[in-house]
């Protein structure tokens, strides 16, 4: 072998050397990681706000066994607030009392005995007695002499009607025959019979 072969041959022994001692001498890399995306913000509702039950104050006298001033749970009703305050007497009118009614704080109930009319500064959970005496009237009753209001107490007459009646009898001067009635406005031969033993035509 020439010498410059020999020295190329050299040369090349060497790069071959060097880069295997560099290769062996290169740390192990492992697996690449991949990494992922940052997680988007999302936006979270605020807790909704949780309702309390508010307790109530309410007065309560009259025919009652403990009158007194008493605290109760929101929504109750008078039914609770007489069984708290050791119910009614014998004396109080139930007819005048409604029990299912909702009471509210502040409110004063008053239970009253019969023949007794409630304060006005009660609550209408309780009713009070009639002002008056309902109207009650004489039949038969005349058709030419007869208020609005004892016109309107007669089966099948109304307010209208008896407007009616009264306008048309000042109409004509007065009405000489019941079955006149028919030629009144809103008045059929069906209501004519539900009425007329029950007016008269003065002589």
């Amino acid at each position: 072998m020439k010498p410059w072969q020999l020295i190329i041959f050299g040369i090349l022994i060497g790069l071959l050397a060097s880069g295997l001692i560099l290769l062996m001498a290169q740390p192990n890399r492992g697996e690449p990681i991949s990494l992922s995306p940052p997680p988007t913000p999302t936006k979270t509702l605020l807790p909704k706000a949780t309702s309390t039950s508010t307790p109530i104050t309410v007065q309560i006298s009259g025919e009652i066994n403990s009158p007194g001033i008493f605290t109760l749970n929101c929504s109750s009703r008078l039914e609770d607030l007489i069984e708290l305050s050791g119910g009614v007497t014998a004396d109080a009118d139930l007819s005048r009392i409604n029990f299912a009614a909702i009471i509210n704080d502040g409110d004063f109930i008053y239970i009253p005995h019969k023949d007794e009319n409630i304060p006005s500064t009660s609550r209408d959970t309780t009713i009070n007695l009639p002002t008056e005496e309902p109207a009650t009237f004489n039949y038969p009753i005349s058709l030419n002499e007869a208020s609005k209001e004892a016109l309107e107490s007669l089966p099948g007459i109304g307010e209208v009607k008896a407007s009616a009646i009264i306008e048309y009898r000042e109409l004509i001067g007065g009405f000489s025959d019941i079955n006149e009635l028919i030629y009144v406005n809103g008045i059929g031969p069906a209501t004519l019979d539900a009425i007329y033993d029950l007016v008269i035509i003065d002589p």
